[in-house]
Protein backbone atom coordinates (compact mmCIF):
# COMPACT_ATOMS: atom_id res chain seq x y z
CA UNK A 1 0.00 0.00 0.00
CA UNK A 2 1.75 3.33 -0.79
CA UNK A 3 2.86 5.09 2.27
CA UNK A 4 0.81 8.01 1.75
CA UNK A 5 -2.35 6.61 2.71
CA UNK A 6 -1.08 5.13 5.93
CA UNK A 7 -0.63 8.37 7.67
CA UNK A 8 -0.72 6.47 11.60
CA UNK A 9 2.28 4.93 12.99
CA UNK A 10 2.11 2.47 15.39
CA UNK A 11 3.13 2.43 19.43
CA UNK A 12 4.46 0.21 21.17
CA UNK A 13 2.90 -1.35 24.49
CA UNK A 14 3.90 -3.39 26.92
CA UNK A 15 2.09 -6.75 28.36
CA UNK A 16 1.08 -5.38 32.06
CA UNK A 17 -1.64 -6.06 34.99
CA UNK A 18 -3.28 -3.30 35.58
CA UNK A 19 -6.77 -1.94 37.30
CA UNK A 20 -9.72 -0.95 34.63
CA UNK A 21 -12.60 0.32 35.59
CA UNK A 22 -13.76 2.44 38.18
CA UNK A 23 -15.94 3.78 41.20
CA UNK A 24 -16.27 7.11 39.89
CA UNK A 25 -18.46 6.93 37.24
CA UNK A 26 -21.84 4.87 36.03
CA UNK A 27 -22.42 1.51 36.61
CA UNK A 28 -21.02 0.80 33.15
CA UNK A 29 -17.46 0.91 34.62
CA UNK A 30 -18.05 -0.82 37.83
CA UNK A 31 -16.66 -2.78 39.33
CA UNK A 32 -13.13 -2.24 38.96
CA UNK A 33 -10.97 -4.96 38.87
CA UNK A 34 -7.45 -6.43 37.49
CA UNK A 35 -6.76 -7.84 34.21
CA UNK A 36 -3.63 -9.11 32.61
CA UNK A 37 -3.00 -8.45 28.54
CA UNK A 38 -0.06 -9.13 26.49
CA UNK A 39 2.00 -6.93 24.08
CA UNK A 40 0.37 -4.75 21.40
CA UNK A 41 0.82 -1.83 19.02
CA UNK A 42 -1.85 0.86 18.62
CA UNK A 43 -1.79 3.39 16.35
CA UNK A 44 -0.84 6.93 17.76
CA UNK A 45 -4.33 8.60 15.80
CA UNK A 46 -7.60 7.54 14.07
CA UNK A 47 -8.10 6.18 11.13
CA UNK A 48 -8.66 9.16 8.84
CA UNK A 49 -11.27 9.44 5.93
CA UNK A 50 -8.20 9.64 3.54
CA UNK A 51 -7.31 6.63 4.67
CA UNK A 52 -10.48 4.76 4.19
CA UNK A 53 -10.92 6.40 1.24
CA UNK A 54 -7.96 4.15 -0.01
CA UNK A 55 -9.74 1.12 1.07
CA UNK A 56 -12.82 1.81 -0.54
CA UNK A 57 -10.72 2.56 -3.84
CA UNK A 58 -8.73 -0.23 -3.93
CA UNK A 59 -11.47 -2.46 -2.49
CA UNK A 60 -14.84 -1.09 -3.64
CA UNK A 61 -16.46 -4.75 -3.08
CA UNK A 62 -15.82 -5.10 0.12
CA UNK A 63 -17.79 -1.65 1.27
CA UNK A 64 -21.50 -0.75 1.06
CA UNK A 65 -23.60 1.21 3.02
CA UNK A 66 -24.06 -1.35 5.43
CA UNK A 67 -20.87 -0.39 6.11
CA UNK A 68 -20.81 3.18 5.99
CA UNK A 69 -23.24 6.08 6.09
CA UNK A 70 -22.75 8.56 3.46
CA UNK A 71 -25.72 11.17 4.06
CA UNK A 72 -24.36 14.96 5.36
CA UNK A 73 -22.23 15.69 7.32
CA UNK A 74 -20.09 12.82 5.70
CA UNK A 75 -16.41 13.44 4.65
CA UNK A 76 -16.78 10.50 2.20
CA UNK A 77 -19.72 10.32 -0.40
CA UNK A 78 -21.49 7.78 -3.01
CA UNK A 79 -21.07 8.90 -6.34
CA UNK A 80 -22.04 6.70 -9.61
CA UNK A 81 -18.89 5.83 -10.41
CA UNK A 82 -18.14 4.76 -6.86
CA UNK A 83 -17.33 6.53 -3.62
CA UNK A 84 -15.50 9.86 -3.31
CA UNK A 85 -13.67 12.36 -0.95
CA UNK A 86 -14.55 15.25 -0.30
CA UNK A 87 -12.50 17.79 -0.79
CA UNK A 88 -10.29 19.00 1.88
CA UNK A 89 -11.44 16.36 4.21
CA UNK A 90 -8.58 13.99 4.01
CA UNK A 91 -6.70 14.74 7.31
CA UNK A 92 -10.16 14.26 9.62
CA UNK A 93 -11.43 11.29 10.57
CA UNK A 94 -13.23 8.39 9.28
CA UNK A 95 -16.70 8.99 10.44
CA UNK A 96 -19.75 7.12 10.02
CA UNK A 97 -18.18 3.69 9.99
CA UNK A 98 -19.83 0.57 11.79
CA UNK A 99 -17.73 -1.93 13.43
CA UNK A 100 -18.36 -3.93 10.34
CA UNK A 101 -16.42 -1.10 8.15
CA UNK A 102 -13.69 -0.56 11.13
CA UNK A 103 -13.26 -4.58 10.57
CA UNK A 104 -12.90 -4.72 6.90
CA UNK A 105 -10.65 -1.85 6.77
CA UNK A 106 -8.54 -3.57 9.09
CA UNK A 107 -8.71 -6.77 6.70
CA UNK A 108 -7.33 -5.21 4.05
CA UNK A 109 -4.93 -3.33 5.39
CA UNK A 110 -3.67 -6.90 6.34
CA UNK A 111 -3.64 -8.37 3.02
CA UNK A 112 -1.95 -5.61 1.92
CA UNK A 113 1.12 -5.88 4.48
CA UNK A 114 0.94 -9.93 4.00
CA UNK A 115 -0.70 -10.72 7.21
CA UNK A 116 -2.99 -12.80 8.56
CA UNK A 117 -6.54 -10.65 8.74
CA UNK A 118 -8.39 -10.67 11.78
CA UNK A 119 -11.75 -10.76 10.79
CA UNK A 120 -11.91 -12.81 7.83
CA UNK A 121 -14.10 -15.45 8.48
CA UNK A 122 -18.19 -15.70 8.79
CA UNK A 123 -18.17 -14.74 12.52
CA UNK A 124 -17.96 -11.49 13.48
CA UNK A 125 -15.84 -11.95 16.20
CA UNK A 126 -12.63 -12.42 14.98
CA UNK A 127 -9.22 -13.59 15.58
CA UNK A 128 -7.22 -11.27 17.75
CA UNK A 129 -4.12 -13.04 18.41
CA UNK A 130 -3.52 -13.45 14.47
CA UNK A 131 -0.83 -11.14 13.15
CA UNK A 132 -2.93 -8.68 11.04
CA UNK A 133 -4.47 -5.38 11.55
CA UNK A 134 -8.07 -4.89 14.38
CA UNK A 135 -9.66 -2.99 16.80
CA UNK A 136 -7.81 -2.70 20.09
CA UNK A 137 -9.51 -4.61 22.86
CA UNK A 138 -10.91 -2.30 25.86
CA UNK A 139 -8.79 -3.62 27.65
CA UNK A 140 -5.78 -2.54 25.68
CA UNK A 141 -7.38 0.45 24.87
CA UNK A 142 -7.71 1.23 28.27
CA UNK A 143 -4.22 0.46 29.15
CA UNK A 144 -2.91 2.73 26.76
CA UNK A 145 -5.28 5.97 27.80
CA UNK A 146 -4.31 5.54 31.37
CA UNK A 147 -0.86 5.60 30.24
CA UNK A 148 -0.92 8.64 28.22
CA UNK A 149 -3.64 10.52 30.73
CA UNK A 150 -2.40 9.28 34.19
CA UNK A 151 -4.00 12.42 36.26
CA UNK A 152 -7.45 11.96 37.24
CA UNK A 153 -8.04 15.74 36.11
CA UNK A 154 -10.19 16.18 33.41
CA UNK A 155 -8.24 16.90 30.10
CA UNK A 156 -7.45 20.60 29.01
CA UNK A 157 -10.79 21.92 26.91
CA UNK A 158 -8.69 23.06 24.14
CA UNK A 159 -6.34 19.78 24.11
CA UNK A 160 -9.74 17.58 23.98
CA UNK A 161 -12.64 18.15 21.45
CA UNK A 162 -15.39 17.62 23.30
CA UNK A 163 -18.84 19.41 23.81
CA UNK A 164 -16.90 21.62 26.22
CA UNK A 165 -13.91 22.06 23.92
CA UNK A 166 -12.16 25.76 24.08
CA UNK A 167 -11.01 28.52 21.46
CA UNK A 168 -7.99 26.74 20.02
CA UNK A 169 -9.85 23.35 19.59
CA UNK A 170 -13.13 24.98 18.52
CA UNK A 171 -11.12 26.16 15.24
CA UNK A 172 -9.90 23.38 14.11
CA UNK A 173 -13.21 21.81 13.71
CA UNK A 174 -14.87 20.88 10.32
CA UNK A 175 -17.36 23.34 10.43
CA UNK A 176 -14.67 26.50 10.30
CA UNK A 177 -12.97 24.89 7.10
CA UNK A 178 -15.83 23.76 4.84
CA UNK A 179 -14.92 20.28 5.84
CA UNK A 180 -18.25 17.78 4.99
CA UNK A 181 -21.46 19.75 5.77
CA UNK A 182 -20.61 20.42 9.33
CA UNK A 183 -21.73 23.75 10.36
CA UNK A 184 -19.66 27.01 11.32
CA UNK A 185 -19.95 27.31 15.08
CA UNK A 186 -21.55 23.29 15.82
CA UNK A 187 -19.65 20.41 17.35
CA UNK A 188 -17.41 19.02 14.92
CA UNK A 189 -14.52 16.43 14.40
CA UNK A 190 -10.96 18.17 14.05
CA UNK A 191 -8.30 16.46 11.74
CA UNK A 192 -6.71 13.63 13.16
CA UNK A 193 -3.47 14.44 15.28
CA UNK A 194 -3.86 18.09 15.10
CA UNK A 195 -4.43 18.03 18.91
CA UNK A 196 -1.05 17.88 21.12
CA UNK A 197 -0.04 14.11 21.68
CA UNK A 198 -0.63 12.48 25.19
CA UNK A 199 2.56 11.20 27.64
CA UNK A 200 2.48 7.83 25.39
CA UNK A 201 2.74 9.61 21.82
CA UNK A 202 -0.80 9.00 21.14
CA UNK A 203 -3.30 11.66 19.59
CA UNK A 204 -7.01 11.88 19.96
CA UNK A 205 -7.57 9.45 22.56
CA UNK A 206 -10.35 11.28 24.31
CA UNK A 207 -12.68 13.32 22.67
CA UNK A 208 -12.95 14.06 18.74
CA UNK A 209 -14.96 10.70 17.83
CA UNK A 210 -15.85 7.36 19.93
CA UNK A 211 -13.70 4.61 19.25
CA UNK A 212 -15.12 1.21 18.38
CA UNK A 213 -12.90 -1.49 20.35
CA UNK A 214 -12.50 -5.23 19.41
CA UNK A 215 -15.30 -5.96 22.17
CA UNK A 216 -18.84 -7.45 22.66
CA UNK A 217 -19.99 -5.16 25.35
CA UNK A 218 -21.11 -6.66 28.19
CA UNK A 219 -21.07 -6.23 32.19
CA UNK A 220 -18.09 -6.44 33.74
CA UNK A 221 -17.59 -9.84 35.51
CA UNK A 222 -15.34 -10.71 38.11
CA UNK A 223 -11.41 -10.37 38.27
CA UNK A 224 -8.88 -11.34 37.48
CA UNK A 225 -9.19 -12.04 33.73
CA UNK A 226 -6.34 -12.26 30.92
CA UNK A 227 -6.58 -10.26 28.10
CA UNK A 228 -10.47 -9.84 28.26
CA UNK A 229 -12.78 -10.21 24.84
CA UNK A 230 -16.06 -8.97 25.89
CA UNK A 231 -19.27 -10.51 25.77
CA UNK A 232 -19.41 -14.09 24.48
CA UNK A 233 -22.29 -13.14 22.75
CA UNK A 234 -24.39 -10.26 21.09
CA UNK A 235 -24.40 -7.40 18.43
CA UNK A 236 -23.67 -4.44 20.84
CA UNK A 237 -19.79 -3.71 20.74
CA UNK A 238 -17.20 -1.34 22.83
CA UNK A 239 -17.01 1.79 22.46
CA UNK A 240 -14.16 4.31 24.17
CA UNK A 241 -13.09 8.01 24.61
CA UNK A 242 -16.19 10.06 24.09
CA UNK A 243 -16.55 12.45 21.14
CA UNK A 244 -16.92 16.20 19.85
CA UNK A 245 -20.57 15.69 21.14
CA UNK A 246 -20.37 14.54 24.82
CA UNK A 247 -19.77 16.12 27.87
CA UNK A 248 -16.07 16.01 29.34
CA UNK A 249 -17.20 13.71 32.28
CA UNK A 250 -17.86 11.13 29.27
CA UNK A 251 -13.95 11.73 28.03
CA UNK A 252 -12.06 9.61 31.09
CA UNK A 253 -9.63 6.92 30.60
CA UNK A 254 -12.44 4.22 32.39
CA UNK A 255 -15.56 5.21 30.39
CA UNK A 256 -16.85 2.95 28.56
CA UNK A 257 -20.61 3.11 26.12
CA UNK A 258 -22.17 0.53 24.33
CA UNK A 259 -22.82 1.11 20.71
CA UNK A 260 -24.80 -1.66 18.13
CA UNK A 261 -22.23 -3.13 15.66
CA UNK A 262 -24.12 -1.33 12.83
CA UNK A 263 -24.30 2.20 14.10
CA UNK A 264 -23.17 4.47 11.73
CA UNK A 265 -22.92 8.08 13.03
CA UNK A 266 -20.96 11.21 12.73
CA UNK A 267 -19.22 10.47 16.52
CA UNK A 268 -17.97 6.91 15.82
CA UNK A 269 -14.48 6.34 14.18
CA UNK A 270 -11.67 4.05 14.61
CA UNK A 271 -8.15 3.41 14.97
CA UNK A 272 -6.11 -0.10 14.66
CA UNK A 273 -4.13 -2.02 16.93
CA UNK A 274 -1.71 -5.44 16.46
CA UNK A 275 -0.90 -8.39 18.57
CA UNK A 276 2.78 -8.39 19.26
Amino acid sequence: MPTQHRDFTLVDFPGRRLTVGSPDHTAREQPPHEVEIGPYRLADRCVSAGDFHAFLRDAPHRADHLLIDCLDPCFVVHRADGFALRPGCARYPMIQISYRGAAAYCDWLSRTEGLRPVYGGPSRTGTADRDGYRLPTEAEWEAACREGHPASTAPDPDDCNSGAAGPRCRRLRAGEHAAGAFLPGRPAPVPVASLPPDAAGLFEMLGNVREWCHDRYGPYGPGPLRDPRGAPRGAFRVVRGGSFADPPEACAPARRMAAHEDTRCEVYGFRVARSR
